[in-house]
């Protein structure tokens, strides 16, 4: 019993020393390239396409339209009220544009799944040339959707219309994750 004593407290000691692990929610970004996660909406427009490591580029005479779905993670217990509801902070891509003009990109957010009361529909655009590919960003907020709203359902997904010359190169989605 005399050699236990000791022992005991030390492990004690040792077990207070060490730091508490303090669970938190995180905000993540999971990037891709959009080889990964977009593709043509109709097999028609597969010809237009080029997908390539760098992203996909419209190399056709017409626009084309492409749908890209983000992956997400999420706590299926719920914790730290990080629930399926709201897991996203935002959503959206790099684009790039082989013209020097501007090129109009216009895409549909689409944030649920079908037969939701909830599913949400966001159509945003942004111009989009080769002159200034800093501003070839096109994200969506969940304020986009509602000025009240601070986060997006875990599934969201995306259908572009791309102009001749145009591309996707990486997305991007934001999330909330509870460690605990």
């Amino acid at each position: 019993m005399k050699a236990i004593a000791p022992t005991l407290i030390g492990c004690l000691l040792t077990a207070a020393m060490i730091p508490a692990a303090n669970a938190a929610v995180e905000n993540l970004q999971i990037q891709s390239n959009a080889t990964g996660l977009c593709q043509s909406a109709l097999p028609a427009w597969d010809a237009n396409l080029r997908k390539r490591p760098l992203g996909m580029v419209n190399e056709g005479e017409s626009a084309t339209f492409v749908t890209c779905s983000f992956t997400t993670v999420i706590d299926q217990g719920g914790g730290g009220g990080v629930t399926q509801d709201s897991v996203i902070r935002y959503f959206g891509m790099f684009l790039t544009s082989s013209l020097a003009e501007p090129q109009t990109l216009s895409c549909t957010g689409v944030i649920g799944y079908p037969g939701s009361p909830d599913l949400q529909y966001v159509a945003l655009s942004v111009d989009v040339s080769s002159e200034t590919p800093d501003s070839n960003y096109l994200y969506f907020y969940p304020t986009d959707a509602d000025p009240e709203q601070a986060t997006f359902h875990q599934l969201a997904s995306l259908s572009c219309r791309l102009p001749p010359g145009t591309g996707i190169g990486d997305t991007y989605v934001g999330i909330r994750l509870d460690d605990a």
